[in-house]
């Protein structure tokens, strides 16, 4: 008679191993990138502060971006993540690549310029290469904030885990068309929901994180094919 016994601690810990080696070469299926597509010279690139979409659609809204189709469902957006993610991306574009990064402290987009051009993707492109050739840049970073949610609760108890959701695309001066985009969706959850998330959880020390937590690496995520292009 064969007894089976149960997977001992160790057996275990060398399977999860396994597969915290295996997924970090897996893409999140939330962070997704393009490759950047231009035959354009690209020397100057403007870094503009993030667009708040709540403020045109509302919260708990399902809306899709006019200028790449994209699908994402608004939510909270905390106070200053516009200003956050611009200038983390600042900081990345100066440290890993060559280009010269202009970055203006004002808000070259204002809120009643971009609701007027909201709808319309060809207006939206179109003053974004305004804004562009006024700085003298070859192309404009256009960010779009659509969930920026907190977690409620502690590193390792949440009543809601925090969730973000941005995309960002890149807009030729000259050319007037988007020739890079990316784009972030993810909510923390818990890894007894996904297995396959083992790496992120490790990754993250095993706590529920901020919203901070979640863009930042997300954002550094989507810009790495852009880096390596």
């Amino acid at each position: 008679m064969i007894i089976k016994k149960p997977l001992c601690l160790t057996m275990l810990c060398c399977l999860l191993l396994l597969v915290t080696l295996i997924l970090p070469a897996c893409k999140s299926a939330a962070v997704k990138a393009e490759t950047l597509s231009s035959n354009e010279k690209l020397e100057k690139l403007l870094v503009l502060r993030f667009k708040n979409i709540n403020e045109f659609c509302g919260k708990d809204n399902n809306v899709r971006c006019r200028l790449c189709g994209s699908i994402f469902l608004t939510g909270d957006v905390g106070e200053d993540a516009d200003v956050m993610l611009a200038s983390n991306l600042f900081s990345m574009l100066e440290k890993h690549t060559d280009y010269k990064i202009i970055h203006s402290d004002k808000d070259e987009f204002p809120a009643d310029d971009f609701k007027a051009c909201f709808e319309d993707a060809n207006a939206v492109i179109d003053r974004i290469a305004e804004i562009g050739k006024s700085a003298g840049a070859d192309a404009v970073f256009l960010g779009q904030i659509y969930r920026f949610k907190q977690r409620i609760g502690t590193n390792y108890g949440v009543d809601s885990p925090a969730s973000v959701a941005f995309d960002l695309h890149l807009i030729s001066v000259s050319g007037r068309r988007i020739i890079w985009s990316g784009h972030v969706d993810e909510t923390q959850r818990p890894l007894s929901e996904n297995l396959f998330e083992i790496g992120a959880f490790i990754k993250r020390g095993g706590k529920w994180v901020v919203a901070e937590d979640l863009a930042i690496p997300a954002l550094e995520d989507i810009l790495h094919i852009f880096f390596t292009k």
